[in-house]
C-alpha cells in the first residue's frame, strides 16, 4: 500500500475564509493521522494570482498547520511550472487528445479556476472538435472574426476529448459515483484562450507529479472529479518521461461545506468570515481552531491528528457565524 501523500492547494486570488480552513485542516489531519506526507501547492494560475501569497502563508501557520517540503522546496507554485504543462500539452495535441477551439464561453473565463456548484455552465457541445485541421487554422479563423468584428483577438482554447463511457469512482465520503461526461461537461478546457494553463489540467499534473494519494475538498468539487480523471486517462495514454510512472488514482474525500448566514457556500464575498479579518476582530487562533475541531466531530481536549477518523466527520453542511466563536 502506498504512503498517504495529501495537500494543502490553496489559490492566493483570494483571502482565505473560514470553510477554506476547515477542509484544509481535513486534509491536513487526514494525512497526519495516517502517518504521511502533505504538501503545500499555491494555485496560482491566474494573471497577478499571487496578490495574497503573503496574507495566505501567514493565515496557514497562524492557524497552526504545517506541511513537508517536495523537492527541497518548502511549497510549490503552479504559475512555476508552465514549462512542463505546455509541454505535456504539445504531446497531448500531437496525439489528437486535444484540439482547438474558438468558442467564447462560460467555461473558459473559469477554467483558470476550480469551479464551484453555482459556476457550472451547460454541457460544452461539441461545435470545434474536428472543425479546424490545425491551431494555426483556428488561430487564421478567431483573427478574421475579430476583424470583421472590429475588436481585438481573443486566442485559441485547448480541448480535451472526453470518453463517451461513463466515468466511475468511489469518494470516501459520497460512496460510488458514476459521471457521464458528454452531458455533465462535454469536452473540457485545458489551456485558456489567453495561452494560460486551465485549473482542471494543472491539478492533475501536479497531483500526479508529487506523488499525491489523497485529495480533501469541498463536496461543491465532487462532480468535476469525472473531469479530472479523465485528464488522469489521456496523460496516462501519452506515458510522458516528464511525469514518474504512475502510480495509481488518489483516493478522493469531498466534505460538506461551511455556511454563512444567507446559507450559502462562503465565498469572497464573506469578508466579515476571512481569518485575517477574524484576527483583526482578536479572534485567537485557538478559539477559531476550537470550533473548527468541534464542526468535524473532533473532542477539543484530546489529541486531534490520533482521534481523527472520517466516521466522525457530519455529513451535512455546518453554518458558521463569527458570534460562535464567543462561546470559547
Amino acid at each position: 500500500m502506498l504512503p498517504v501523500v495529501g495537500r494543502l492547494a490553496p489559490s492566493p486570488t483570494g483571502l482565505l475564509h473560514v470553510g477554506n480552513a476547515r477542509s484544509l485542516l481535513l486534509a491536513w489531519l487526514a494525512a497526519r493521522h495516517a502517518g504521511g506526507k502533505i504538501y503545500l501547492r499555491i494555485e496560482d494560475l491566474l494573471p497577478d494570482g499571487d496578490q495574497h501569497l503573503p496574507a495566505l502563508l501567514a493565515d496557514l501557520r497562524w492557524l497552526g498547520l504545517d506541511w513537508d517540503a517536495w523537492q527541497d522546496h518548502d511549497f510549490v507554485r503552479q504559475s512555476a511550472r508552465s514549462p512542463l504543462y505546455d509541454a505535456l500539452l504539445t504531446a497531448l495535441q500531437a496525439r489528437g487528445e486535444v484540439y482547438p477551439c474558438v468558442c467564447t464561453r462560460k467555461d473558459i473565463d473559469l477554467a483558470a479556476r476550480a469551479p464551484h456548484a453555482e459556476d457550472k455552465a451547460a454541457a460544452y457541445p461539441g461545435t470545434c472538435r474536428d472543425r479546424f485541421a490545425s491551431e494555426a487554422d483556428a488561430l487564421a479563423f478567431e483573427r478574421a472574426r475579430a476583424q470583421a468584428e472590429q475588436r481585438p483577438p481573443l486566442g485559441v482554447a485547448l480541448r480535451l476529448r472526453v470518453p463517451t463511457a461513463p466515468v466511475r469512482f468511489s469518494d470516501v465520503l459520497h460512496g460510488p459515483q458514476v459521471i457521464s461526461l458528454p452531458e455533465d461537461s462535454g469536452d473540457i478546457v485545458v489551456r485558456r484562450k489567453d495561452g494560460g494553463v486551465a485549473y482542471m489540467f494543472a491539478v492533475v499534473v501536479d497531483d500526479w507529479a508529487m506523488g499525491v494519494t489523497q485529495v480533501v475538498r469541498g463536496d461543491d468539487l465532487l462532480e468535476v472529479t469525472g473531469q479530472q480523471l479523465a485528464v488522469y486517462a489521456a496523460l496516462q495514454r501519452l506515458d510522458s518521461p516528464l511525469l514518474p510512472p504512475f502510480a495509481g488514482l488518489p483516493h478522493y474525500a469531498h466534505v460538506p461545506l461551511v455556511l454563512g448566514d444567507d446559507g450559502r457556500r462562503l465565498a469572497k464575498r464573506n469578508q466579515s468570515l476571512h481569518i485575517g479579518a477574524l484576527r483583526r476582530q482578536g479572534i485567537a487562533a485557538w478559539q477559531l481552531r476550537q470550533w473548527l475541531a468541534q464542526s468535524i466531530g473532533l473532542e477539543t481536549d484530546r489529541d486531534w491528528v490520533a482521534q481523527f477518523s472520517w466516521q466522525r466527520l457530519p455529513r451535512a453542511p455546518v453554518q458558521f457565524t463569527a458570534f460562535e466563536l464567543n462561546l470559547f
